[in-house]
């Protein structure tokens, strides 16, 4: 079972992103590599980290939750909360 703070991370595992929409695990990968073989233009938004290891972005999963619009991460503009750069 997740905690309060696992909701507001900002990268969640498939696991947990398949709780959030209540479906399977099965189905939450099918939709994983239907997003990574469409180019991001249909299934769930995820970011590949190395060779195996799959994130969902927090922002990206609600939007699909509450709109049923698949972000395009590649062309999506960050969400940026308070974060600065040092050059």
């Amino acid at each position: 079972m997740r905690s309060e703070s696992d909701v507001d991370h900002p990268l969640l595992t498939l696991s947990e992103a398949t709780e959030v929409l209540r479906i399977g695990r099965s189905l939450g990968y099918q939709l994983a590599r239907e997003y990574l073989a469409s180019g991001g233009t249909a299934g769930l938004p995820v970011i590949r980290l190395g060779s195996q290891c799959l994130r969902v972005p927090h922002w990206a999963l609600m939007e699909l939750a509450t709109t049923g619009r698949v972000v395009r991460l590649c062309d999506a503009p960050a969400p940026i909360d308070e974060v600065t750069v040092d050059h």
